[in-house]
């Protein structure tokens, strides 16, 4: 039956001239608050029916976590040849990737004056040689007339010779005798140099150290270099690129989880595709700071055989630092996940959990959003492992709402 007006003045009171108008007042701001309030539970209802999440399951599978960190290819043995006198370069028999062997020709100095002074050093070693025949025979000759004045003399009773005569007779054998050492020494210093003027001779001509391949030629036909201070360097060597290395640069932050021998994977951007492997064999102690960031350098081994790789390339390199064989996971963004209306309660949340490595979690359970508290373990930037036993394998986590 459909209420007639009185009936309803009735309810209200506006029926009865003995009302007050307050009382009046009353009622009505109550009705219009209950039928407020039944409007914001009914809008709330029918938004919490029509939300769709996003939603991923929680998987069991290997978890592997990684250190991120760059750095530049290099040769692992690279040799600077260079040039240790002065002078003009006549010839340069390589170039640039050349395959060489130990002791090939790779350049040599115009040797005129080298020459030279080996021919007058020989000159000179002989003229001293000579000269040590001349004070021998000096000697020999000193020695015999000392010999004689002394036998004289003491034959004499010193009568015969004179006193005079017999110390210049000593004086000519110490004489002879300091001749002797004299040419002797001279004759050293003439094959000393002689020695180092054939050396020079034979440093004119640059041979190759080793066997390798030639990064760099510095040098060209024509141009003049000098040995002074410090050697002229030619030509830069890389004993082999079969087999290559990565300086990479490891944050202070995560230097603590690397480790040598742990395996490298990197890309380049010649080949930015293909992720080549490799092996840390140095971890070094020395910091390296730039920028006011500090830094640690590892030593990545890297085999190369199909010589893809080159000296300075660029490498983005992946530091496996752990494998987890059998990890419970959730995408990274479900721990990101928050209804609207629990922002304020995730912050809560945060401000507790954070000694304790706990995050929240949104589960899908029978159509409604359920939070439940999680321990998190390691990440390898898209999944997180989840510790403890709040969480199930192939519960399903809310990791977004669906755009209408």
């Amino acid at each position: 039956m459909n209420p007639t007006p009185d009936s309803i003045n009735h309810t209200l009171g506006l029926g009865s001239a003995k009302k007050s108008p307050l009382k009046k007042y009353i009622i009505i701001a109550a009705v219009v608050s209950m039928i407020a309030g039944g409007g914001w539970f009914w809008i709330k209802n029918q938004a919490s029916s029509k939300t769709e999440y996003l939603t991923a399951p929680a998987v069991i599978k290997e978890l592997t976590t990684t250190v991120s960190a760059t750095g530049n290819l290099e040769p692992t043995n690279t040799i600077d040849v260079g040039i240790e006198v002065s002078g003009t370069i006549t010839d340069v028999l390589v170039d640039y990737n050349d395959h060489v062997r130990q002791g090939q020709l790779m350049a040599r100095l115009d040797t005129t004056k080298l020459s030279s002074a080996v021919t007058s050093s020989e000159a000179a070693l002989l003229r001293y040689r000579a000269n040590i025949s001349a004070a021998k025979a000096t000697l020999a000759n000193a020695k015999n007339e000392y010999e004689r004045v002394h036998k004289m003399y003491t034959s004499t009773g010193g009568n015969y010779p004179s006193k005079k005569e017999v110390d210049e007779a000593d004086n000519a054998l110490l004489s002879a005798k300091a001749g002797v050492d004299a040419a002797i020494a001279q004759s050293a210093q003439a094959s000393a140099e002689l020695e180092t003027h054939q050396d020079n001779l034979r440093k004119a001509i640059v041979v190759s150290p080793i066997d390798g391949i030639v990064l760099e030629r510095k040098v060209e036909p024509g141009q003049t270099v000098v040995a002074a201070m410090q050697t002229p360097v030619l030509f830069k060597m890389a004993k082999s690129l079969n087999t290559m290395k990565v300086i990479v640069s490891v944050d202070e932050a995560d230097i603590g989880e690397v480790k040598e021998r742990q395996t490298v994977t990197f890309t380049v951007d010649a080949y930015p595709d293909h992720r080549f492997k490799g092996v840390i064999t140095q971890l070094r102690l020395n910091s390296v700071m730039v920028n006011g960031v500090v830094t640690y350098d590892a030593v990545v081994e890297v085999p190369n055989e199909n010589l893809q790789l080159r000296p300075g390339m660029t490498a983005t390199a992946q530091i496996i630092t752990g494998v987890l064989p059998s990890a419970l996971t959730v995408p990274n963004a479900a721990l990101r996940f928050t209804p609207p209306l629990e922002k304020d309660a995730k912050e809560k949340t945060a401000q507790k959990s954070a000694h304790t490595n706990g995050k929240a979690l949104w589960i899908l359970r029978e159509g409604k959003a359920e939070k439940i508290e999680v321990k998190v373990g390691k990440s390898d930037g898209i999944s997180t492992a989840i510790l403890g036993s709040a969480l199930k394998p192939s519960d399903d986590v809310i990791i977004g709402i669906k755009e209408h």
